[in-house]
């Protein structure tokens, strides 16, 4: 027997809120009912505004209204199984332009070299660490989604010009770039901290950061020959598992350090905010989201979870209410 807690779950993964799981529940029993009934039974501010709750719902096909305003409220039984159907779809699409693509790739890319025993080379290369500003500078013009930077040491000394151009250009964008620092780096470099702050980089410090790494998630990461400090080259590497394995290991490292309130200056909050409302109000779902800015659906998940606090707000929609109210959006 499916309990409703676990069609809950399995709605989720298609994209859902909880708040418009629940308000599916609510309408079940009342198909067939007339909208502005609706409205009026379910506490809502007229028909227009059950509408706009219930937009999610329409779109997958969840809730229906028919020619003479009247909710049509299948089974969700029904729902799942169209749910399904698409998704199923979608992956036989995707199976046939993967097929199409493996047809012409090998027709217009040479032939990796494979090694004695016919195993192939990783996606990255070695540099000079003396080109590691300007491989960043490049990565962040060619990119989308959040920058993450370790940061142990590199404060000492002044941002290389062709980095601070490519970094305030994309923050001013409304790209989202978070670094972490050593606390010591709050005394010791005051002033160039206070200047990444106002670009409009998210500082947060810990008690020791453990090495240099640069990572724009899915696409680039760079790391030093060996983990620490002072190196004599860095890795970039490309090859999409380790790149999300290194930005999973930033965001563990992000959430156990501690912000500094006189560095929250809010210029790249309110950016990324920008961005995730206009999401938002277009009714993309959180996968989405995530694909469009760049970034991992947990850190979706959690940047709508904040919004939400910061509005005080219950629900997805009452925070759009209360970001059209503020003038957000």
């Amino acid at each position: 027997m499916v309990t409703r807690r676990a069609v809950q779950a399995a709605l989720s993964e298609f994209g859902l809120t909880l708040e418009t799981e629940d308000l599916y529940w609510r309408v079940h029993g009342r198909h067939g009912q007339d909208l502005a009934h609706a409205a009026a039974a379910l506490d809502f501010d007229g028909v227009e505004e059950l509408q706009r709750a219930l937009g999610p719902l329409l779109a997958m096909g969840a809730v229906a209204v028919d020619a003479a305003g009247r909710l049509q409220v299948p089974p969700m039984a029904h729902v799942l199984s169209h749910l399904l159907d698409d998704e199923v779809q979608r992956m036989e699409a995707a199976v046939r332009r993967v097929r199409e693509l493996a047809i012409t790739v090998p027709q217009v890319m040479p032939r990796i070299p494979v090694g004695p025993d016919a195993t192939e080379p990783l996606a990255g290369h070695r540099i000079p660490e003396g080109e590691a500003a300007a491989t960043m500078a490049r990565w962040i013009e060619e990119s989308t989604g959040d920058i993450l930077s370790l940061r142990p040491d590199q404060w000492r000394q002044p941002t290389h010009p062709a980095l601070q151009r490519a970094l305030t250009e994309a923050l001013r964008s409304g790209r989202s770039a978070r670094a972490l620092y050593p606390v010591r780096a709050l005394e010791q470099a005051p002033d160039a901290l206070a200047e990444r702050a106002r670009m409009g980089e998210e500082i947060r410090v810990l008690a020791h950061v453990p090495t240099r790494l640069f990572v724009i998630p899915l696409t680039h990461a760079l790391v030093p020959d060996m983990p620490g400090y002072e190196t004599a080259g860095v890795l970039a590497v490309h090859e999409r598992a380790l790149v999300l394995l290194l930005a999973q290991y930033v965001e563990l490292l992000w959430d156990r350090a501690v912000p500094v309130p006189e560095l929250d200056l809010r210029g790249a909050r309110e950016r990324s905010r920008r961005l995730l409302l206009s999401e938002l109000a277009a009714g993309a779902a959180d996968e989405q989201i995530a694909r469009t800015l760049g970034v991992s659906l947990r850190t979706v998940r959690r940047r709508v979870a904040d919004l939400m606090i910061d509005l005080g707000a219950d629900s997805r929609f009452q925070a759009g209410v209360e970001a059209a109210r503020r003038g957000w959006i």
